[in-house]
This record gives structure tokens, sequence and C-alpha cells, in this order.
């Protein structure tokens, strides 16, 4: 009798098995599967969008600055947005893959950019020369510092309803409850009413745990800004639990962070006025993604 042999070989994600709704891990994340850009919308005011739609689960980061608020002239509306450092991503090995993944990332995209130049800029910059031109209009997700001794930061929107201002995130607690075995979920605690937007528990300095989503591009003028935004988050630090702080010290770690153009977040806001694709998952499955690996 012959021998037999059966060899079992692994199945990497395909364009067709990619579920966008599945956090992935960093060491897993493949730009091309995961953003895979199709059309090219333009919006009234002159911008433009490709809308790409993939989850990550982030290893724990620290808040490099204070929560920036943005108010827009037009609308009146607050715009938020937050600052994660990679500081410790040469030595720590989920940092560090995280960051790699993000400057892959970053590749990618001026790659899709210059292949779709005309089409966004009105210019033919596809020539191997002209990748330097589109390098430079694009805002890439690893943020130099403005120091050479300060690390390179991520910005990460925290969304919020259009009409509402009701945060559209979760963020859940440090200590799990006794009984059900879970960390509590304070999102409903972070909007009121009469109050509104309370994000004290976003503290500089302090490490968070995130999921994040990735939304796509947008283009003002000449510029390509890609754009992140909270899923979930939970706070690392003993001293950030619920709504019970200890004072921060008042020394900053580095420079406030240079404000964007608005019409990044103009875009954002009218494009989520008419298009919700985002969905809070909940429950046990919104426990897992604060578990070490």
């Amino acid at each position: 009798m012959g021998l037999i042999c059966i060899i079992q070989t692994h199945t990497p994600h395909t364009m067709s098995s990619f579920d966008n709704n599945v956090p992935i891990k960093p060491a897993d994340f493949d730009a091309a599967i995961a953003a895979p850009y199709a059309k090219i919308k333009s919006h009234p005011n002159g911008g433009k969008y490709i809308w790409a739609k993939a989850k990550v689960k982030a290893p724990t980061m620290r808040l490099a600055f204070p929560v920036n608020e943005n108010v827009d002239d037009k609308t009146g509306r607050t715009k938020y947005d937050m600052a994660m450092s990679f500081l410790g991503s040469d030595t720590n090995e989920k940092l560090g893959a995280f960051r790699a993944m993000c400057e892959a990332f970053d590749q990618y995209n001026i790659d899709w950019i210059q292949q779709n130049s005309v089409e966004l800029f009105g210019e033919d910059l596809t020539a191997a020369p002209m990748r330097l031109i589109v390098a430079d209009r694009y805002a890439p997700m690893v943020k130099p510092a403005k120091k050479a001794e300060f690390s390179p930061t991520m910005k990460i929107k925290l969304m919020t309803n259009y009409t509402t201002g009701k945060n559209e995130f979760q963020v859940f607690g440090n200590k799990k409850d006794p009984v059900t075995g879970t960390y509590p979920d304070l999102s409903e605690t972070l909007w009121t009413e009469e109050g509104g937007l309370d994000l004290s528990c976003f503290q500089q300095k302090q490490e968070y745990a995130t999921l994040i989503e990735y939304t796509g591009m947008w283009v003002v003028g000449k510029k390509v800004y890609p754009s992140w935004k909270l899923v979930q988050c939970q706070p690392k630090s003993a001293n950030v639990q619920s709504k019970e702080f200890a004072l921060q010290d008042s020394d900053e770690e580095d420079e406030p962070p240079a404000m964007e153009a608005s019409g990044v977040d103009e875009l954002a806001a009218q494009v989520a006025a008419s298009r919700r694709h985002s969905e809070l998952s909940g429950g046990a499955d919104a426990q897992g993604a604060f578990e070490d690996d």
C-alpha cells in the first residue's frame, strides 16, 4: 500500500473572506485586503473622500496630550481627537508591531494615491520621480514629533452624534465586576443632556488600550488625510478608573499638537450625517478587546 501524505495549509484572509467588523491584530494586518479602496467620491464643498473600514486592536499606548477640542466656525460643533504616543515602540514588541503596521499602511496609501493622482488632483503623478511629491501631500498616520527627543504620535478621532453631541464610542472600566466577571461599560456616563460630553476619563500621560477603526482618506485641496476613529477604549493606569482621577502633573511632555485643516473634520461630519456606518459592539464581545493576548 502506498503512503498517502496529507498536507494542511493555512488559508489567509482574501478579499472575499475579509470581514471588516472583526478586529485585526497588527501582525495580521494587510492593507491591500483591509483597505481595498474603490470609488473616489466628490463632495459639494470641493473635497473628496475614499471610504474604507477596518478595525484594529491597538496595543496599550500613552495619551500624549489632553484631548484636542476644535470648534467648527461654520457649524458651531465641537470635534474631538486624541494623540496616542508611540513611546516605547523600540522596546515593546506589540507597540513596535503596531507602529510597523501603520508605517507600512502609510506607504500603501502613498502608492495608491500616486496611481490615482489624475482623479484625485487632476495631475498625472504616476512617474516614479513624482512619488516624493505625492508623499509630501500625504499626512502620515505616524506623525513625527517636532523635536527629535520626543516620540511620534497617531491621531484618533472621538466621534460624537451630529445632532446631540453624544459619544459614539465606548469606554470600559479597568476593574472587573466581581459578580459578572466583566469590565463595566461606562459609556452612558460620559454624556448627559444637561451637561453635555464629559471626557475627563481621558488623561494626558495615562495609558489606554483601544479598539480603533480605519475609515478611509479625505482629500482637501492638495492634501490627503488618513482617518482613524475610536470604537472602544479602556484606561490601563490605576489612577484612571470610572470618574475618579488623581491630579495630573502640569508639566508638558511634548509640544501641543498643531491644528490640522478644519476642512477634513467638516467633510467627516457631513458624510457621517448622511451615512452612519459605525457599529458599536457591546456585551461579551467587547470584553475580549481588552484581554491580554
